[in-house]
């Protein structure tokens, strides 16, 4: 078990710029653990709340199961992030957190799997949201700590598209099983077996840092929960940039826990179906975000400008959204996938390097300080659910047109917040 001092500051440890092996097992390490926290997001969760559930209380029943599994994943990025800076572990800062967090959240998942009831579903993705939000602060304070400032916003756009793409790894497994007619716990197990295997390769590799508990300060309850809340005031930039993340996520959010019903409910299609499309609609958005996320992350490391492509790529996200809430048939649904893909990959591109640039402290609290940014991951996933019924009952048979520009202009209003940072071009 890891040695953690829990203590408001630190001295810093030594940082290590990874070479390219290590670059390489970080992105393999991202799309694996994005495989397995993803995938029941845009589907298999949604699926197995259809066979425990009602037609007619299934979306309630989702929203419930995601927004409580949001919730822990909003105290435990942050949490896990600030232990991170101050385990003082052989193993590193880093490690524990990378490997308990994928061995624990797998057990939730599993849980999940075998579920008899919504009530231990609930129970199995609030351990897996836990766990897996433990291993993903750890992951993402790896940019500032193991990657060169000239090569961060490269690789940020390598874990953007992991990320992305990591959705439609797992949707095209559960198609596949779901035609081989293999048991309906392989949709979420599998995945889970994909991340493990992916982090334990990250954790043989690298040469994390490691603190010296001589240099970590006592324990203060009061300071250590104090350092949780980073000043808007004082750090306008970081506030902008969690205000921009958080809005955009928030659109997304509306229609990525919904995808799966959206294409039941407006189009007719049974599950089959509905997992095929949403397939083919991931295979197109995939490509363009892959292209999109390349283009931006080298463009913004040759030019130094990070906003511009922020702005460009919620416009673009936004107009997805819109296509996605106004089409009357199947094949519409391509176009707002090119646009949605497109805006993706611009944004997570440089929404790393960004956030890393204006980052407070980065050198001792930068797992902490990007747990903090990560609140505005897992705070839409809880709200938007939480909002998502209420509009869906607007009018009959489930107003997924009102759902999605929802979405669409809270993301536009999170390009407008990304204007005002003034410490990155």
């Amino acid at each position: 078990m890891a040695s953690i001092d829990s203590s408001p500051t630190a001295v810093a440890a030594p940082r290590r710029a990874g070479g390219t092996g290590l670059v390489v097992a970080y992105v393999v390490a991202f799309f694996a653990l994005y495989v397995a926290l993803l995938t029941p997001v845009m589907s298999t969760l949604a699926l197995r709340v259809s066979v425990l559930s009602t037609p007619e209380g299934r979306a309630g029943d989702l929203a419930l199961v995601t927004g409580v599994g949001a919730f822990f994943a909003f105290v435990a990025n942050p949490l896990a992030g600030a232990l991170s800076d101050r385990t003082t572990s052989r193993l590193g800062m880093r490690r524990p957190w990378l490997l308990w967090g994928v061995l624990l959240g797998s057990v939730g998942i599993t849980i999940i799997a075998f579920a008899p009831n919504i009530a231990v579903v609930v129970v199995g993705w609030a351990i897996a949201q836990t766990a897996f939000n433990g291993t993903q602060a750890a992951l993402q304070a790896l940019l500032p700590d193991q990657v060169d400032e000239a090569l961060r916003a490269r690789v940020s756009g390598w874990l953007g598209i992991a990320q992305n793409l990591a959705p439609l790894a797992g949707i095209g497994i559960a198609a596949w099983l779901t035609a081989q007619g293999t048991g309906s716990a392989w949709l979420l197990l599998l995945p889970t077996f994909l991340a493990i295997a992916g982090v334990l390769a990250l954790v043989a590799v690298l040469r994390d840092r490691h603190l010296d508990p001589a240099d970590v300060e006592p324990f203060h309850l009061g300071r250590f929960l104090a350092g949780f809340w980073v000043s808007p005031r004082k750090h306008p930039d970081f506030g902008w940039a969690f205000a921009g993340r958080f809005l955009l996520l928030f659109g997304f959010a509306l229609y990525n826990s919904y995808q799966v019903y959206f294409l039941q409910d407006r189009f007719g299609m049974d599950e089959p179906t509905a997992l095929g499309w949403q397939l083919r609609l991931m295979v197109v958005q995939a490509a363009v975000l892959l292209l999109a996320g390349s283009a931006g992350g080298a463009l913004s490391d040759r030019t130094g400008r990070r906003k511009v492509f922020v702005i460009v790529s919620t416009v673009l996200a936004g107009a997805g959204l819109l296509v996605f809430a106004f089409a009357g048939a199947p094949a519409h649904l391509y176009l707002g996938a090119v646009l949605f893909g497109a805006g993706l990959g611009a944004y997570f591109a440089v929404d790393l390097a960004l956030v890393t640039d204006v980052l407070p402290n980065r050198e001792t609290e930068a797992a902490k300080n990007m747990g903090v940014f990560n609140i505005a991951n897992a705070l839409p996933q809880s709200l938007a659910p939480a909002l998502a019924p209420a509009l869906l009952a607007v009018g009959s048979g489930g107003n997924y047109t009102a759902l999605f520009v929802v979405g669409a202009v809270v993301a536009v209003v999170g390009a407008v917040s990304t204007m005002f940072i003034k410490g990155a071009r």
